[in-house]
């Protein structure tokens, strides 16, 4: 049989393209894109309103994220890549303005392609992580707000196991 072709509408001029699938091969509802297809092209929703809501969320996302660039102590990192996640299904221009920015496009990317952390990063993350939590307990918190210190102190342990159960990746272990 011969294969068809289904265009990729939905996506920047420049990412127009053909695509030849397979007559057999499943194809998602979603624009055409083949299932294995590359985690960096958007898999956006297909209800305009549920696209605007992604886009929100995702600029949210983004300007904690910008934040965190200018508050120490503030993370970062997570908050671009949950604006990715969030561009991912509503806009591949946004997304790519996040996987292609100099500073932090990289880990951005990384995350995206292995799902998984570098070593040095973990290390640094906790290293730097339960130094401040501790402080915040044991001095920054009145010790009248017992609640608060608790809350700290399980949102730290949350966030050491979901750390720690993140894979590795041994990919650029020179990087963090």
């Amino acid at each position: 049989m011969c294969p068809r072709w289904t265009p990729r509408s939905g996506l920047p001029r420049n990412l127009e393209h053909a695509v030849i699938l397979a007559p057999e091969s499943r194809i998602s509802r979603n624009r055409g894109v083949a299932p294995t297809a590359s985690p960096h092209v958007a898999n956006l929703a297909e209800n305009r309103i549920v696209r605007l809501a992604w886009g929100c969320l995702g600029t949210f996302s983004l300007g904690l994220g910008i934040v965190g660039v200018l508050l120490p102590g503030w993370p970062t990192t997570i908050f671009l890549i949950l604006a990715a996640a969030c561009y991912a299904r509503s806009s591949q221009r946004m997304y790519d303005r996040i996987v292609n920015n100099r500073m932090f496009g990289g880990h951005v990317r990384r995350f995206r392609e292995t799902g998984g952390m570098p070593r040095q990063a973990k290390v640094l993350s906790l290293g730097v992580m339960w130094p401040f939590v501790l402080f915040a307990v044991v001095m920054a918190i009145p010790g009248s707000l017992l609640w608060a210190q608790a809350l700290t102190l399980v949102l730290a342990v949350a966030g050491t196991i979901y750390i720690l159960h993140l894979p590795t990746d041994r990919g650029d272990e020179g990087q963090a």
